[in-house]
């Protein structure tokens, strides 16, 4: 190789250098931030630095969660008094009615024929029973006179019946609500065994939680319940009453929950998650769950005390979601690992994590 192609390689090699080593040394952090930091003493002794926490006063709360199924405040299937064909429909599924509204009619005809002849014969023992009475002289004894006011008495009582069968033949609404579902077509033979609608009233939904009876104790009457739909959909609802039994076979308490305003694909019949409050502390004594870990079946934490890791067994009270309720063992003063189950081992050196330092703003169009 001539001296200037041995000057080039040597340039070039340098130049290769320069831009390895760089980022091979950026690579030795990894690329993302991790939990712990490591920092390494001059006698080799390495320490990682933890996030921390402390005793600290925080409202902690406790929900029962459970699922069930959303109905309407009340629901009827409405079915014919009296076995008869199908003359008109006068409502159909979806359509919203008031009460006393004609939903539809059945062939009354016999009913109206009956209820004629029942007056006709009203009529004529009321003209015997006059005639009767209008005789002179005791010709006509008391007792066949009231055995003829009998008669006639029997014969309004009859004529209210028929006429009252022949109003039957028009059915109508018992309660505001909507037509859920029509379930025959006109022509077919209505009849006590045969429902001809579903009708439910839709402005408010129920829904039934089974509560622990442990649980239950908290529950109050009026209590917040949390509803979520299965798109993720949430809304509140009310808990308006309370068996006043234990159904001993589940060893729960059944809770109604009532809510009136809703997303409008609420409807009876769709699947729900609800979550009640049944405990709750307003400034309990606590640390992150995260902190508290379980050796040998009891709960500890790790403290960080002159530089080095020390396992603190605690006692505990209220767990909620995010935090625990700490009722002895730990002081307020105590730094307190952030992450009790991050590998941390009896001993091991420990720092406390400095505080990320936020990042400068972007300058405009940067």
């Amino acid at each position: 190789m001539s001296s200037a192609g041995h000057r080039t390689f040597v340039r070039r090699l340098g130049l290769a250098l320069a831009l390895v080593l760089p980022a091979a040394t950026s690579g030795c952090n990894g690329g993302g931030s991790p939990s712990w930091a490591a920092d390494k003493k001059a006698g080799g002794e390495t320490t990682l630095r933890v996030a921390v926490t402390s005793l600290q006063p925080r409202r902690i709360e406790r929900h029962y969660s459970t699922s069930g199924t959303l109905r309407a405040r009340r629901s009827a299937d409405l079915v014919a008094t009296q076995a008869a064909i199908v003359e008109a429909l006068l409502v159909e599924e979806g359509d919203l009615v008031k009460e006393g509204q004609p939903l539809a009619r059945l062939d009354g005809r016999s009913m109206t024929l009956a209820a004629n002849q029942a007056g006709v014969q009203l009529e004529n023992l009321e003209r015997q029973l006059e005639r009767l009475e209008s005789v002179q002289g005791g010709a006509i004894s008391a007792e066949e006179i009231d055995t003829q006011r009998s008669a006639v008495a029997e014969a309004r009582a009859a004529l209210k019946v028929s006429r009252h069968q022949v109003k039957l033949t028009t059915v109508r609404a018992p309660f505001d609500g909507t037509i859920v579902s029509r379930k025959v077509d006109i022509g077919a033979l209505a009849t006590s065994a045969t429902a001809l609608f579903t009708l439910a009233d839709l402005r408010t939904l129920e829904l039934d939680l089974h509560v622990p009876e442990l649980d239950a104790a908290t529950v109050k009457s009026n209590a917040q319940v949390d509803i979520e739909l299965v798109d993720g959909t949430k809304f509140t609802a009310e808990v308006i009453r309370r068996a006043p039994i234990v159904d001993a076979a589940t060893g729960t308490v059944k809770f109604t929950v009532r809510a009136s305003d809703f997303p409008s694909h609420a409807a009876p019949g769709a699947f729900a998650r609800a979550r009640v409050l049944v405990d709750m502390r307003d400034a309990a004594p606590s640390v992150p769950r995260s902190a508290v870990f379980e050796l040998e079946g009891k709960p500890h934490v790790y403290v960080i005390e002159d530089g080095k890791a020390r396992r603190r067994p605690v006692e505990l009270g209220l767990s909620g979601e995010e935090a625990v309720e700490i009722t002895s063992g730990l002081r307020s003063d105590e730094v307190v690992v952030a992450d009790g189950n991050a590998g941390i081992t009896e001993g091991m050196p420990l720092a406390a994590a400095e505080p990320a330092a936020a990042e400068p703003a972007a300058a405009p169009g940067e």
